[in-house]
């Protein structure tokens, strides 16, 4: 069992207000009673209890990381960077899986205006709700906001900007000569960052002077189903698509089972660029070209600013937006 500030107290014969005082350096203890407290709290190999000098300073070296979904590919790197940063500074991380529901969402920032955690990261999404807003405004600034926008007030976001990496996808496809690009997206719940990768195809067809079509945009809920489903649809309407760009990787799964069960080659018959580069869309045959995001970097610099936030150093720059790139496979090539 680890040595205690009681223990040592009791084994020096003073109180623990004593020990604790000598420990940390602090004025009010005798040289000689200081030496032996120190050398026993070396011998005994004495740990500081960080929850408790954490609550005296009304500190719990915890951050929240509020993310809308387990499932989404992109996620899990951004969390192992914002909890190696963290570890680092001596913070723990506590996972909140709001499930894109704003109801919880509030109730996980709570725990920020309770003082059970020390800030918190807020991962996608759509635009910040009042919610949000009324946090930081009630004085608990301590929020970064990955992927996701608040428009009332100025809060530190580090975005990647989808938009551009879409935008990179789609041109890409139109040098190659094809100009009916079906997108098929996972924007059926209005997320910020899908809605700006519709936004990023929509330009690079506008850049290269080519006729916009609604029918080739499909909204769906993301899942791999869905994926499947919408080749059918897309194929079916009066001008059928001659290439793809899918903004997730169970969306991509899923297009890539129905273009082969429908009888067709990859990219001899439709050529495929998903978004992300996720563990499925690495491994999806044949290899898939595909935006890769700085995903490392991005959790990195959020949990260093969120951590300078704690310290009350100001952040920088209020909103940091990253470029992604264009990765080269063979579902383009043939």
């Amino acid at each position: 069992m680890p040595i205690t500030l009681k223990d040592i107290a009791k084994m020096v014969g003073v109180a623990e207000s004593t020990v604790s005082r000598a420990i940390n350096g602090k004025p009010g203890v005798g040289k000689e009673t200081k030496q032996k407290i120190l050398e026993i709290a070396k011998k005994y190999d004495f740990q500081p209890n960080k929850l408790a000098q954490g609550l005296a300073k009304q500190e719990t070296h915890i951050l929240a990381l509020l993310i809308p979904g387990l499932s989404k590919g992109n996620y899990s790197s951004l969390v192992e960077n914002i909890e190696y940063i963290a570890e680092k500074d001596g913070y723990q991380i506590i996972l909140c899986n709001t499930q894109n529901d704003l109801k919880k969402e509030k109730k996980y920032l709570n725990l920020l205006q309770e003082k059970r955690v020390d800030g918190a990261v807020i991962l996608g999404g759509e635009i910040a709700d009042q919610h949000i807003v009324n946090t930081v405004l009630r004085g608990h600034k301590n929020i970064v906001l990955v992927n996701r926008l608040c428009e009332e007030i100025l809060i530190p976001t580090i975005l990647i900007d989808a938009s551009y990496g879409a935008y990179l996808a789609t041109e890409y496809l139109i040098n190659l000569g094809f100009e009916n690009i079906g997108l098929i997206t996972a924007a059926k719940n209005d997320e910020y960052i899908e809605s700006e990768k519709i936004k990023g195809y929509k330009k690079a067809l506008k850049d290269n002077m080519i006729e916009y079509n609604n029918e080739l945009i499909i909204k769906t809920d993301g899942s791999r189903e869905a994926g499947y489903l919408a080749f059918t649809q897309l194929v079916n309407i009066d001008i059928n698509p001659d290439s793809f760009f899918v903004t997730s990787d169970l969306l991509t799964l899923g297009l890539i089972e129905s273009i082969k069960m429908g009888g067709f080659f990859i990219p001899q018959d439709y050529p495929v660029v998903t978004y992300g580069d996720t563990l499925i869309n690495s491994i999806i045959e044949p290899e898939l070209t595909r935006v890769v995001e700085p995903l490392e970097k991005a959790g990195k610099l959020a949990a260093e600013v969120l951590i300078n936030l704690i310290n009350d150093d100001q952040a920088k720059e209020e909103i940091k937006v990253l470029k992604p790139t264009l990765k080269i496979g063979k579902s383009t090539k043939y």
